[in-house]
């Protein structure tokens, strides 16, 4: 089975992610979900755009008329409170939108590999023993989300709108917490579109890293993944995040591209 396309995965990464409040303008995709996350905060150029303006031939904007179109969500994230931030892949529509963003003093921030695997041959045990099973859950509990913004020291004003998200997932969804020693010690989510399964919240508690919990955690979640008919799996990791980059190495994760932010300073 062939690789999943960029688009397929920027897709999908959308849907397991919803924002509270989602708008279409024209091909960009506007999304804000009260300052939790970037990505849910953001707005998504990755599709093409027509306008009825006849002055625009070829679905080509003028740096005008593009300007305006910026200057009218900046409105839009300010009257909400918030800096506009864009989400610039290799679909970014239109191609020199991040050169303008530049120009305007948007910050570079967050560059992000995202890497698949495929799921089509059988797991590979991970070596280790853990005094502890993970706990597979379909749907969200109380105890996965203290465990995990416990581990990932979530502010507490994020976790309303943290929990938010993960109520509105509509796709299926796997949260795994790992245990070791009668205490969870890693909790992971993952999110399954069709054959397609993405690797969300994977975080080990401060005091437990490095004791390969991480790869048994992984391991739970891709397998029930497979169980469940993916034939792929997609992750995106941040460039600066060295341990979970070898993580995802031991795995056999490729990056296939990259994305990043700009931020309005």
């Amino acid at each position: 089975m062939s690789n999943p396309t960029t688009r397929t995965i920027e897709e999908a990464s959308i849907n397991a992610w919803p924002a509270r409040q989602q708008l279409v303008d024209d091909g960009w995709l506007i999304r804000f979900n009260d300052g939790y996350t970037r990505r849910a905060n953001s707005v998504n150029p990755i599709y093409s755009f027509e306008s009825d303006d006849a002055a625009l031939t070829q679905r080509t904007l003028t740096q005008r008329t593009l300007t305006q179109r910026v200057e009218k969500w900046e409105h839009f994230y300010r009257a909400k409170g918030r800096p506009a931030i864009y989400k610039i892949t290799p679909l970014v529509q239109p191609p020199h939108l991040d050169a303008l963003l530049a120009e305007r003093g948007y910050r570079y921030e967050a560059p992000t590999g995202v890497r698949i695997r495929s799921l089509i041959e059988p797991l590979a045990a991970p070596s280790g023993l853990v005094d502890g099973h993970p706990l597979v859950e379909i749907s969200l509990s109380d105890i996965w989300l203290e465990n995990y913004t416990t581990f990932s020291a979530t502010p507490p004003e994020a976790i309303a709108p943290m929990r938010a998200i993960l109520d509105n997932i509509a796709p299926a969804c796997c949260y795994v917490t790992q245990w070791a020693d009668g205490a969870p010690v890693a909790s992971g989510l993952g999110v399954l579109e069709g054959a397609l399964f993405g690797l969300y919240d994977i975080v080990t508690s401060p005091s437990q890293r490095g004791k390969g919990y991480g790869v048994h955690l992984l391991h739970a979640l891709l397998s029930w993944a497979r169980v469940n008919g993916a034939s792929h799996a997609y992750l995106a990791v941040m460039d600066d995040n060295a341990p979970a980059r070898r993580l995802y190495d031991k795995w056999g994760f490729v990056e296939v591209y990259k994305y990043w932010y700009r931020v309005q300073g």
